[in-house]
C-alpha cells in the first residue's frame, strides 16, 4: 500500500500583480467577514474566475488567505519581493505532482504548503498554483526559523508536536522548521533543536482539563478573551509566553471546557461531526493486526484479496473487518487526512492455545517499530489484545479492541464494543424512563433474577409471571400470562430469558391475545435464543419487539457507504466490514480533531456512523476507556430495525461503572 504523508504549514505570503503568458494576475488578502461574491464584486470579476484560480477557497474563506485575481488591480497590502519568490505555473494536461517537483527543483510539500487544496484534491487542467522557487523557499525557511539555539530537547512519552510548540512559544512551523525530521511526526527520545527559552517546564497538559489551540491570522489577544470568556491574567496564566505578545500559528493551552463548547453538534442523538472540526491534521501511523493466517507477519492487500475465499470463519472475520479498514482510509483521506496503514498478521490457531498465539503477537511488536504509531486497531481475540495492550502500555499506544465485548482493561486499552452489562444498564433506563403508566409484567427464569429484581425496585407493582421448569426447559402456562394483561391500558411484558422454548412459548401466547390488548415485549438482553428458527421473527414484529443492541441496522438503500463498498467489491459489506470502518473512520476523524486519542475520548465526544455509536468513557479502576454507546432498537414493519428515540441521553448516566 503506497503510503501518503501530509503536512500542514500555514504560511501566508502576500504577492501583488503577476503575469502568466499574456494574462496580468493581482493578489487580495482576505478580510475578516469578506465573502467571495463581495471580493468579486470589488474586483469587478466573477465568483467562478475567482474558485479555478483558487480552488482552496471553495472549502474555506478565513482571514489572512490570499486569492490570486484575474486583472492588473493589485491590492495595495501585497508585496512586490514576496511576489517574486514565486512561480504561477498553469497545469497542463497529464501534468503530476512529480513532473512538477522535477521541473522547478522542489518537493511535493512544498507545492502543497502554497496550494493547501492539494492535499486532499489532485492537480487540475488548466488550474494555476503557486511554486516558491527554490532560493526563495531557502530564504523564507531561514527567516522563519526561530533564533539558532544550542538547546536541545529530548521527546519523552506522551509529548507532541502541538504540547512541544506551547511550551517554548512558537509555532508548530517554526518547530518543524527547526527539526526537519519530525514533519511526518515524532518518536520517543528524538533529540530536537529548540529555543533557549522555555515557558513552561512539560510538553504534556493533563489531558482531561486542556487542550490546544492554533492561533489563527489576524486573532487577536482580545477576540480570544471574549471567545472563551477568560481573563487576560487567566489566559496568561495558562500561556506564559503571551507576555512576549500573541503570534499567529503558536499554540496555546486552553481549558477543554472552553474548546468543546465551539463544537458543531449534529441533531441526531447529539452525536459530533467531527468531520467539522479538524485540527490536527498530520500523518497518522495506523498499525492493524488481525489473524489473516496466510503465513507472513506483514501483508499487502494484494494478496489478502486473493486469500478471501477460504473457509476459515476467524480469518473471513478479519478479511470482511480489513476491507472496511481501506474504505474508512479512503474516506478519511477525502476530507484532508492522510495515514500509514501498517498491516500486520497475527494468525491464529484455536488449537494452539492462547500463549501459544500470544507469542506471535509479542513477536510482531518486538520485530517492528511501534514507536511511531499513533493507534493499533486490534488484535480481535481477547487473549491476543490484552497481550498488545500490555507490551504497549509503557510506551502510551492506545490499542483500540474492535469485537470482543470483555477484556482486561488497561490504562492505554479502547474497548470499542459495549459489553453485555452496559446493554442491560441501557435497556433498563429505557424502561425507568417510559414504564410509567404501562401494564408491567416481568417474566424471568432463574438465571435472570438479578434483573427482575432491578426492574421490580423501578416498578414495585409490576406482575411477576414465574416460568415452570420441565425436562425440555422453561414454559408458562397461557392462563399465568393472560389472566395479567390489561385490557385498557398499554402491557409492556419483559421477557428475561435465553431459553428457546420459553421465548417461543410466550410469543405465541402473546399473538393469540393481541386482538384486545395493546402489547409489547421489551428484553434487557437478545441473546442466541431470538434467532433460532423457533421464534417467529414476524410475531416479534407484531409484539413491538423492543431490545439493546450495540449497533443499528444501515439502509441498504440510501447509505452512501453501502453503495460505494458494494461498488468496490461487488457485494454489500457484513456487519464486521461496517465495523471496520465505522472503529477506523472514527479513530482517524478523533486523532485529527485532538492531539490524540486520549484527548478525542476526555472531550466527551459522542459519535455515529452506519452502524455503530462510540462514547468512550474513562474506567477508574484502569484509567483504560470503554465505550458505553449503544441503541434501543424495535422491530417494525417489514422487520427492518428502528432506533428508538429516547427522551435525555440515555448514553449519559445510567449509574454503570465497569469492574
Amino acid at each position: 500500500m503506497r503510503n501518503v504523508t501530509i503536512l500542514f504549514i500555514f504560511i501566508f505570503v502576500v504577492f501583488s500583480c503577476s503575469s502568466i503568458g499574456q494574462q496580468t494576475y493581482s493578489s487580495h488578502r482576505v478580510s475578516e467577514g469578506e465573502t467571495v461574491s463581495s471580493i468579486a464584486n470589488k474586483y469587478n470579476v466573477t465568483v467562478y474566475e475567482i474558485y479555478k484560480l483558487n480552488p482552496e477557497a471553495k472549502g474555506q474563506l478565513y482571514p489572512g488567505l490570499v486569492l490570486i485575481l484575474p486583472g492588473g488591480n493589485a491590492d495595495t497590502t501585497g508585496s512586490n519581493t514576496e511576489n517574486e519568490n514565486f512561480i504561477f505555473h498553469t497545469v497542463q494536461k497529464g501534468e503530476t505532482l512529480y513532473n512538477l517537483t522535477k521541473k522547478y527543483g522542489v518537493t511535493e510539500s512544498q507545492i502543497k504548503r502554497y496550494n493547501q487544496h492539494l492535499y486532499s484534491a489532485e492537480l487540475r487542467n488548466g488550474e494555476i498554483i503557486k511554486i516558491l522557487k527554490p532560493k526563495a523557499s531557502e530564504a523564507i525557511s531561514e527567516t522563519s526559523k526561530p533564533t539558532t539555539t544550542n538547546r536541545k530537547h529530548i521527546v519523552k512519552p506522551k509529548e507532541t508536536k502541538y504540547g512541544l510548540a506551547s511550551m517554548y512559544g512558537i509555532s508548530v512551523s517554526d518547530l518543524e522548521n527547526l527539526n526537519p525530521g519530525i514533519v511526518d511526526g515524532l518518536q520517543i527520545g528524538d533529540i530536537l533543536n529548540v529555543p533557549d527559552k522555555a515557558y513552561t517546564n512539560n510538553a504534556v497538559i493533563e489531558d482531561s482539563k486542556y487542550g490546544f489551540y492554533e492561533v489563527k491570522p489576524k486573532e487577536t489577544l482580545y477576540s480570544l478573551i471574549q471567545r472563551w470568556n477568560l481573563s487576560e491574567e487567566q489566559l496568561t496564566t495558562l500561556n506564559p509566553s503571551l507576555k512576549d505578545g500573541l503570534k499567529s500559528g503558536m499554540v496555546l493551552t486552553i481549558p477543554k471546557s472552553k474548546l468543546t463548547n465551539e463544537i458543531k453538534v449534529s441533531t441526531t442523538g447529539g452525536a459530533i461531526n467531527l468531520s467539522k472540526n479538524l485540527k490536527n491534521l498530520s500523518v497518522k501511523n495506523v498499525a492493524v493486526m488481525m489473524p489473516f493466517n496466510l503465513g507472513s507477519v506483514q501483508v499487502d492487500s494484494e494478496e489478502l484479496k486473493k486469500n478471501a475465499l477460504k473457509s476459515d470463519r476467524v480469518m473471513n472475520i478479519a478479511l470482511d473487518f480489513y476491507s472496511g479498514v481501506l474504505m474508512a482510509v479512503d474516506s478519511a483521506k477525502a476530507l484532508g487526512i492522510s495515514s500509514n496503514l501498517y498491516v500486520y498478521d497475527t494468525q491464529y490457531s484455536r488449537s494452539a492455545g492462547n500463549a501459544t498465539n500470544d507469542r506471535k503477537i509479542e513477536e510482531i511488536i518486538n520485530r517492528k517499530d511501534f514507536d511511531k504509531m499513533n493507534v493499533v486497531i486490534g488484535p480481535l481475540l481477547t487473549s491476543n489484545v490484552e497481550k498488545a495492550s500490555a507490551m504497549l502500555r509503557n510506551k502510551g499506544i492506545p490499542v483500540v479492541s474492535p469485537i470482543v465485548p470483555s477484556v482486561t482493561m488497561s490504562s492505554n486499552l479502547f474497548q470499542s464494543r459495549p459489553d453485555d452489562k452496559i446493554l442491560k444498564d441501557q435497556m433498563i433506563n429505557f424502561i425507568k424512563q417510559n414504564g410509567r403508566g404501562k401494564n408491567i409484567i416481568i417474566v424471568a427464569d432463574s438465571k435472570n433474577q438479578n434483573t427482575k429484581q432491578r426492574i421490580q425496585s423501578l416498578y414495585p407493582d409490576a406482575k411477576i409471571v414465574s416460568p415452570r421448569s420441565s425436562g425440555n426447559g422453561y414454559y408458562i402456562r397461557s392462563s399465568d400470562l393472560v389472566s395479567n394483561l390489561s385490557r385498557t391500558i398499554q402491557n409492556w411484558v419483559i421477557l428475561e430469558s435465553n431459553d428457546i422454548a420459553l421465548i417461543s412459548n410466550i410469543t405465541t401466547t402473546l399473538s393469540t391475545q393481541m386482538s384486545g390488548s395493546e402489547i409489547t415485549l421489551l428484553t434487557t438482553d437478545k441473546g442466541s435464543a431470538y434467532d433460532s428458527d423457533d421464534v417467529s421473527n414476524i410475531t416479534l414484529m407484531k409484539l413491538n419487539f423492543h431490545f439493546p443492541s450495540v449497533s443499528r441496522e444501515y439502509d441498504y438503500t440510501h447509505e452512501s457507504f453501502v453503495d460505494a463498498y458494494t461498488s468496490k467489491y461487488g457485494y454489500a459489506p457484513s456487519s464486521y466490514a461496517v465495523r471496520g470502518y465505522d472503529i477506523t473512520f472514527d479513530t482517524l476523524l478523533r486523532l485529527a480533531a485532538s492531539e490524540s486519542l486520549y484527548t478525542a475520548a476526555d472531550s466527551g465526544y459522542i459519535t455515529q456512523y452506519v452502524e455503530n455509536k462510540f462514547n468512550y468513557v474513562q474506567d477508574p479502576a484502569s484509567s483504560g476507556y470503554y465505550n458505553k454507546a449503544s441503541y434501543i432498537i424495535k422491530y417494525g414493519k417489514n422487520l427492518e430495525e428502528i432506533v428508538v428515540e429516547v427522551s435525555g441521553d440515555t448514553n449519559a448516566n445510567t449509574g454503570y461503572l465497569k469492574n
